[in-house]
């Protein structure tokens, strides 16, 4: 069973919305036969810089540790709608060994 992080964001999203969406990644993970841990963020914007995030920042630091070699995500925006934040995330990934998985199946090569 692979060691995985989780990550989602919400913005302006209810309770029952954030329960489905978390309900969406732990089916994917238990599907993929993960062993997974949760990290997500509340947040008013998706473009502001992705080192405002608290729970993403712990993600990082738990990544540069070692901790992971994986990261789940549900889509790309759940990091940022701004193409330099997400491409210097998933340089600092690339750095550490890591990867990322898109539920959307989004290639992040692209980036």
């Amino acid at each position: 069973m692979e060691k995985v992080a989780v990550y989602a964001s919400f913005k302006n999203q209810n309770s029952k919305s954030i329960e489905f969406t978390l309900k969406q990644l732990a089916n994917w993970c238990l599907m993929k036969n993960y062993d997974y841990t949760f990290y997500f963020d509340k947040i008013k914007n998706r473009l502001d810089n992705l080192n405002n995030r608290k729970e993403l920042n712990n993600l990082k630091e738990d990544i540069a540790n070692k901790e992971y070699s994986k990261i789940v995500i549900k889509d790309i925006t759940q990091l940022s709608r701004n193409t330099f934040y997400n491409v210097e995330f998933i340089k600092f990934l690339n750095d550490n060994n890591c990867q990322i998985e898109c539920m959307d199946g989004l290639d992040l090569t692209l980036y």
